[in-house]
């Protein structure tokens, strides 16, 4: 009996298309995408990782409390926002309110953008990938460049999830 395993790349040759950095490009110097829509086309996810260690730099962290999510301060020896988030992102967005520190300073960078297929554009968007649906076309925002597609964690994550069914 043999067992027909799909790998990365075949993945990646099925489901990506084609780029079209050039035409999102032009469509939005030339105003031709209204502003919203140019906008999501342009911001990248808020990479919460990040956020989290600049929160612990300042001696606190994010602490789990009967399947809530808050703020600890550890020099105060308290929470500093409750914990009443059922996500880790709702409570360090509370948590950066609160010290009037911006968000968008650990947004990612857009770099390309990627016609994709329906089925990978759903996935890209449960992995909270930014993808943005343009005249009928499923567009990926890459926040990566410069190696091939397959090596994106985001595309691993995705693979390994699919072929551990």
């Amino acid at each position: 009996m043999t067992t027909n395993t799909i790998t990365i790349q075949d993945l990646v040759q099925r489901e990506v298309i084609y780029c079209v950095s050039s035409l999102v490009y032009t469509l939005t110097q030339e105003n031709k995408l209204d502003e919203e829509l140019a906008i999501n086309l342009w911001t990248a996810p808020t990479n919460y990782d990040d956020a989290e260690q600049a929160i612990r730099a300042n001696n606190a962290f994010i602490r789990k409390q009967d399947k809530h999510y808050g703020v600890y301060d550890e020099d105060l020896e308290e929470f500093i926002i409750d914990p009443d988030y059922n996500a880790k992102s709702d409570a360090i967005d509370e948590y950066f309110r609160y010290q009037d520190w911006e968000l968008d300073d650990y947004r990612s960078e857009v770099f390309e953008h990627w016609l994709v297929s329906s089925w990978l554009f759903k996935k890209l968007q449960e992995q909270g990938e930014t993808v943005v649906e343009l005249y009928g076309l499923n567009i990926w925002c890459r926040t990566t460049t410069g190696m091939a597609i397959a090596y994106d964690c985001v595309i691993k994550e995705i693979y390994d999830d699919l072929i551990s069914k």
